[in-house]
């Protein structure tokens, strides 16, 4: 008899005994099906404490098995597009650069993933040193503390053995030819998927801990977390619903909760406060922000935004840039979400901003210009032309557009060389889509200051030079229906539709209607574009946008889309009430 077959025997025999003591420890247990399911897991984890030492890989061949892992679990180094992405990347890996400093078995080659997956929220650690960190659980973080503390956590799983533990044993049994453990290897996989007993997870978190104490960070950061997660997720444990779940759907799920990824967040907050207290860490220690929380606020922000609710969008902006002053995509979100609430004054403060930036914005100068005309149409022109002076772009094309943001203001003045000005621009042999851009941005000053014919006059001949801008009908339709000619007005909204779909269509086929008397089909296409874009419910946006003529009629539709909501909401707290 072999000696592999031997430990295998052993093994067994060992599993029986600890069965039979489990058993009589649980002897007053309820009689349902979990007491026996949560027997079986702790003889799974008295068993294999006998294997561990006889299996025992080395860091070598460790860092060779977790490299497979990683590849199989697809966390191979990715090359992240999104600048945002590659910032988040390089933060951690720098966080747990710090960590893995002061790790007992220095053999190991620590690399750290970012998972940039919005419904990822976790944290793991494969054998050789192989951590991921979702950007689910990122965006629940406050500071750099807590992030040590969550990668501070899988680390001690690693340097403790328990990430190889689990499945060095499972590789030796397969080496021992053990095929009628083939159910129990199966067990094991699924076991170290879902994670570690309760033991090695409040070691890991006491050892955690100390890593992160040791790489400079406050403890108070993990108890931090911890109460964050307690509050988000406290009190949604699975319960069976009827005997049949309890009989057949138990096992799984009883073994999952026993060997969870983690355990409930109130056993980790006692745990971490007990070991705090012992060690006579610093609790008070001040925190630092997190380093990419100013990313995650800002989409927060425009998520916002999108759906309606500007004022929460702009706090949200300002959350982002009170932790990271120079983050030019919080400045712009913040323009535009105060643009579409109505706010010209925040506008012009943060289209300013992000062009301090990147002067290169050829979109913010028009905001920025666009904002200035609405706050104070006097001096508006007079402030442009001063920071137009001081952060001019410096590509021609990009000067250019901004130049005729600059005569578009000169026009709502009544100055008669701003079209001159306009004139001159055009003729510096711009490229054929940097005409159409300047030819649809001063038809829109003219549109606003009611010169409806001339404005109609540069679209058609942005329109000559590049018939497929589906834009370029879209504005020619504002224009021509506030003109009076309807059916115009129409034949390019159809046009405007081929060359680009877009939910501003309903809104202004909605305009079109109502002129021809089209209540009821103008009500719809209205509704249709409020609940696409919350937008067109915000009067001082239409107002700072659309002419006079068009804003009254939409002031219409608006109140008519206000009624049918309330009509609505009345009739769902009837239904509701019976």
């Amino acid at each position: 008899m072999t000696t592999r077959r031997i430990v295998a025997i052993c093994l067994l025999l060992a599993g029986g005994v600890a069965l039979l003591a489990l058993e009589r420890r649980l002897v007053t247990a309820e009689i349902t099906p979990r007491p026996l399911l949560y027997l079986v897991a702790d003889t799974e984890r008295e068993v294999e404490r006998i294997p561990l030492a006889l299996t025992r890989l080395s860091e070598r061949e460790e860092n060779q098995i977790g490299q497979e892992l990683a590849r199989g679990y697809g966390l191979m180094p990715a090359i992240h597009k999104e600048t945002d992405a590659q910032r988040i990347s390089a933060y951690v890996q720098e966080v747990g650069k710090r960590l893995t400093a002061n790790v007992k078995r220095k053999e190991i080659q620590y690399r750290f993933f970012y998972k940039d997956e919005p419904g990822f929220v976790n944290a793991g650690a494969l054998p050789g040193g192989q951590i991921v960190i979702g950007r689910g659980l990122l965006e629940l973080l406050e500071s750099e503390d807590e992030l040590a503390a969550i990668l501070g956590h899988e680390v001690a799983h690693v340097d403790e053995r328990h990430a190889i533990e689990r499945l060095q044993y499972e590789v030796q049994s397969k080496k021992i030819g053990m095929r009628g453990l083939y159910r129990l290897a199966q067990i094991g996989v699924v076991l170290y998927q879902m994670g570690y007993t309760k033991e090695k997870e409040d070691e890991a978190d006491r050892l955690g801990l100390g890593l992160t104490v040791a790489a400079g960070y406050s403890p108070a950061g993990a108890v931090e977390v911890m109460k964050r997660f307690d509050r988000l997720f406290g009190g949604q444990a699975h319960t069976a619903t009827s005997p049949v779940e309890e009989m057949t759907g138990m096992p799984l799920k009883s073994l999952k909760e026993y060997f969870r990824s983690h355990p409930p967040a109130r056993e980790r907050i006692a745990t971490l406060e007990k070991e705090i207290q012992a060690r006579g860490y610093n609790a008070a220690q001040a925190q630092k922000p997190l380093g990419v929380r100013a990313i995650f606020l800002a989409e927060q922000a425009e998520g916002l935004d999108k759906r309606g609710m500007f004022d929460r969008a702009i706090a949200r902006y300002r959350e982002a840039l009170k932790l990271e002053p120079g983050n030019k995509w919080a400045w712009s979100g913040l323009a535009y979400a105060a643009w579409r609430a109505g706010d010209a004054r925040t506008t012009v403060e943060a289209a300013t901003e992000a062009l301090k930036l990147d002067a290169e914005w050829e979109q913010m100068w028009k905001r920025l210009a666009r904002a200035l005309a609405v706050e104070n149409v006097r001096a508006a022109s007079t402030r442009y032309s001063e920071l137009l002076a001081r952060f001019a772009p410096k590509e021609m094309a990009k000067q250019s557009l901004a130049q005729v943001e600059s005569a578009g203001l000169e026009l709502t003045t009544g100055n008669k060389a701003a079209v001159t000005t306009y004139q001159e621009i055009l003729n510096r042999g711009l490229t054929v889509e940097t005409q159409v851009m300047a030819r649809r941005q001063m038809a829109w000053w003219m549109y606003r200051s009611g010169r409806l014919k001339e404005a109609e006059g540069e679209l058609e001949a942005a329109r000559q030079r590049d018939p497929r801008d589906g834009w370029v009908n879209h504005q020619l339709a504002w224009v021509q229906s506030d003109l009076g000619r309807q059916a115009d007005a129409q034949k390019n909204l159809a046009e405007s539709r081929e060359n680009k779909p877009d939910d501003a269509d309903d809104a202004l086929e909605a305009v079109i209607l109502w002129r021809i008397d089209a209540k009821k089909e103008a009500q719809a296409k209205f509704q249709h574009a409020a609940e696409a874009d919350p937008v067109w419910m915000v009067s001082k946006w239409v107002a700072n946008n659309y002419s006079a003529e068009a804003t009254a009629v939409i002031a219409k539709l608006q109140a008519e889309e206000m009624a049918r909501r309330k009509k609505e909401e009345a009739r769902r707290k009837v239904v509701g009430s019976r």
